[in-house]
């Protein structure tokens, strides 16, 4: 093989390996909260694990304007879900079975309110929706 055909393979070799990642890079989280899916009362709901939304049904999350904000969904029942908050272009992928475990990592932008839910067809409708709640700083 010629020299500079070596080099570009271990140029494209380095990019392969160190410059692919299977999850999001690294950020200074500013809150965090801990949702698993769960059953309540007869309907699906996003319960609170941990800190203040501590066995909170579908919680309001509170965070500050500007933050970055990481949610991890933890699958508890064995049925297919997602936390989505589209306004503020987050989702996790899918936790399809029990113990499985997704996050996602957003920045919160302006001050307002904003839904969360479950984007599977029908559970945001059985009852899988909170409150986002940007504030000022």
């Amino acid at each position: 093989m010629n020299p500079r055909r070596v080099s570009l393979f271990l140029v494209a070799l380095v990019l392969a390996v160190g410059g692919c990642r299977t999850q999001p890079p690294s950020h200074t989280v500013d809150a965090e909260f801990t949702l698993e899916t769960a059953m309540f009362e007869g309907r699906m709901v996003f319960m609170g694990v941990g800190g203040e939304i501590d066995g909170l049904v579908n919680p309001d999350l509170n965070v500050d304007a500007g933050d970055t904000v990481r949610v991890v969904l933890v699958n508890d029942d064995g049925i297919p879900h997602d936390f989505a908050v589209p306004d503020l272009d987050a989702q996790t992928s899918l936790v399809m079975a029990k113990g499985q475990t997704a996050e996602a990592v957003f920045q919160a932008g302006k001050p307002g309110e904003f839904d969360y839910y479950c984007a599977v067809a029908g559970h945001r409708q059985m009852g899988m929706e909170g409150e986002l709640i940007v504030h000022e700083p």
